[in-house]
């Protein structure tokens, strides 16, 4: 099993990203042993904009791939995530608008983390049907499954700090967001 991770710091209001950076949990067979995956991620088309309103948006999509380390030649996971993220440190708020694809299996968890470290759940991508066969039907190309969309609005403090989450009428606090998110089935 490959569990790979990506982080992106993104800063819409000054319009400034970091690289990103990737990494592997190390995977465990009791036959095999241990070995970690060597990921990678690109950031591609990376644009920002400000408005006459104060609004500051940034998108850019995180493309990232990992193979398992314990198969040999075994295919890529892939994972595409567009990102677009609308600030307003007047209004105190953090527009997120995110579409997932890729592979679709296995199963992927998507975050936005503040100033401060605190994580929110964008969403989670079930992984597709496929059993027992799932790596070997879902990941032998670079598919363009969608596995996840997601759009809500996040309150912040002065400091960009989450406070809370909108979506539509609803509004929640970032504990009660987490958890409705922790809810979702891991299995289509």
């Amino acid at each position: 099993m490959v569990r790979m991770q990506g982080r992106v710091p993104v800063d819409p209001t000054a319009g400034k990203f970091d690289a990103g950076h990737v990494w592997a949990n190390e995977s465990y067979h009791p036959w095999r042993g241990a070995k970690t995956a060597t990921p990678s991620a690109t950031i591609t088309g990376f644009k920002s904009t400000t408005d006459k309103n104060g609004n500051s948006t940034t998108t850019f999509t995180e493309n990232m791939a990992s193979a398992n380390p314990l198969v040999s030649h075994s295919p890529d996971i892939d994972v595409h995530t567009k990102f677009t993220l609308t600030e307003n440190v007047k209004a105190g708020t953090l527009g997120v608008n995110v579409q997932q694809t890729g592979d679709g299996f296995p199963s992927a968890e998507t975050f936005i983390g503040d100033s401060k470290g605190n994580q929110l759940f964008i969403g989670v991508s079930p992984a597709h049907a496929g059993g027992a066969l799932g790596p070997y039907l879902m990941l032998p190309f670079d598919f363009d499954r969608t596995m996840m969309n997601a759009s809500f609005t996040i309150t912040m403090d002065t400091n960009g700090v989450f406070t809370g989450v909108k979506q539509g009428d609803v509004t929640y606090t970032t504990k009660e967001w987490n958890e409705l998110k922790q809810l979702k089935s891991v299995v289509k």
